[in-house]
């Protein structure tokens, strides 16, 4: 057995344990409202869970992965029993096709995705739900190309003997489970049966896979004796990875979750996804984590037209190319000085380079010979904070939009001083009540004074 069929079979006995412990309480997986935590009493043992933290935001580039912390803590008397679940909306999904009868019979998998280039083991269920004491005798199932069957067990658990596995395996066999005994059927009604498919993906399958398959039963019963329909296994949706994701924590412990996010499977914007936590804490037995991820691109091109005379500059971007006279290779015979806080200098007609790399959070001073323009392409910075030192600063503008200096500012005016255009005269002042500076450029950078470091974090472009 795989890996893959470990992790899998590990995840449906706590699955089952956590159900047990559900079903013991009178709560259910398919309804699992959240309610208050009830008082329980004093010489009674029980589970709590607490965690931290109870949300996510997340800025991301495509195709990467980000790692965070979760720590979940039993503050109960009992011993904590936890699962996290990735992808709730798929926990004790119904069977795949619409409902049709031998009567009602289906055919369900679990897992219900798979992962393209490797090989799981998947456990299908074969459940009679024939309203006329028909038994079923026969299933025959098309695995389409591109799957390959490896190998199967008999589906037991008929009351009155197994379906036999026919041993057919290959790349988009059809194979079928029979009752060899020829006693008309040997999966009663109300019976189900289980049957273990080791199965590889190719590694190019990237949609949802169909497997038709067809139940049939003895001819005792009334019509439909068979019927036909499809199980799908769409591509796994691995955004999320717990380690561990099962664990017990004993009273008055916390354990720590390591949680991998994985932006591969977004498309650029904004995405509001969550996790649950199942435990057996009865007062809140589903604990819902919601998670905001930001996909941002992966690269961009920043373009700054830079005005004749002094002005600020700075860019949202980690520029590929950092070397000052990289960037301004074609247009340094417009430049008659850039300069920082710390009065380094980059004065192409003298040779004079003390600045030498660019700092996406530092904002420069320059001046120019006429007006000009730059093209600077690099990653978007996610963090989009500046770390401002007590007294003057020049701060860049890390937004790819123009953002109100009431947003930006709103949790600092007790510390900033003042803030104003570098190259104009619009200010931002709070002790005075002066606001003619309502915006912040992308491209500018601002002269700022403050009464302490202080951090000041750009709003979110989604």
């Amino acid at each position: 057995m795989n890996d893959n069929s470990k992790t899998t079979h590990s995840h449906f006995l706590w699955l089952f344990l956590l159900m047990v412990g559900f079903a013991v309480s009178g709560f259910s997986l398919h309804e699992v409202p959240l309610q208050p935590k009830t008082i329980m009493p004093a010489d009674t043992l029980y589970p709590q869970i607490e965690i931290e933290p109870d949300s996510f935001f997340l800025i991301l580039k495509p195709d990467t992965l980000v790692h965070r912390q979760l720590l979940i803590s039993n503050t109960g008397t009992d011993t904590l029993f936890f699962y996290i679940e990735p992808n709730p909306d798929k926990i004790n999904s119904a069977a795949n096709g619409s409902p049709r009868s031998v009567q009602g019979s289906t055919l369900i998998c679990q897992p219900q995705e798979y992962i393209p280039g490797e090989t799981t083991d998947f456990v299908f269920e074969l459940t009679n739900g024939s309203p006329d004491n028909e038994w079923l005798d026969t299933l025959v199932t098309e695995f389409p190309v591109g799957l390959t069957l490896n190998y199967a067990s008999n589906f037991t658990g008929g009351s009155l003997g197994p379906l036999i596995y026919d041993g057919s395996t290959g790349n988009g066999v059809v194979v079928s489970w029979n009752d060899a005994n020829g006693g008309g059927g040997n999966i009663l009604p109300g019976e189900t049966a289980v049957s273990v498919v080791g199965l590889t993906f190719d590694a190019t399958l990237k949609d949802t896979l169909n497997l038709v398959y067809t139940i049939s039963g003895d001819i005792h019963g009334s019509q439909p004796h068979s019927i036909t329909d499809t199980l799908q296994l769409s591509p796994a949706d691995i955004w999320l990875n717990a380690t561990p994701d099962t664990a017990a924590v004993p009273p008055g412990e916390t354990k720590s979750v390591d949680l991998l996010f994985n932006s591969g499977a977004f498309t650029i914007g904004s995405h509001q996804r969550s996790f649950h936590i199942l435990s057996n804490d009865t007062s809140m037995p589903v604990l819902n984590v919601p998670v905001k991820m930001i996909v941002f691109p992966y690269n961009m091109q920043h373009n700054i037209t830079i005005p004749e005379g002094w002005s600020g500059l700075s860019t949202f971007v980690l520029p590929f190319k950092t070397k000052l006279t990289e960037i301004f290779d074609t247009t340094a015979q417009h430049v008659e000085a850039i300069f920082d806080i710390h009065g380094r200098m980059f004065w192409p007609d003298q040779g004079i380079n003390t600045l030498v790399d660019w700092n996406t959070f530092d904002g420069y001073v320059i001046k120019a010979k006429e007006s000009f323009q730059i093209k600077i392409g690099g990653l978007f910075e996610i963090s989009q904070t500046v770390l401002l030192q007590q007294g003057w600063n020049v701060m860049p503008v890390l937004s790819s939009a123009q953002v109100s200096t009431f947003v930006v500012f709103r949790d600092l005016d007790d510390i900033i001083d003042v803030v104003h255009e570098i190259g104009g005269d619009k200010i931002y002042q709070p002790s005075q009540n002066i606001y003619t500076l309502t915006r912040l450029l992308p491209g500018k950078a601002y002269y700022i004074r403050v009464s302490e470091d202080c951090v000041v974090t750009f709003p979110s472009p989604f």
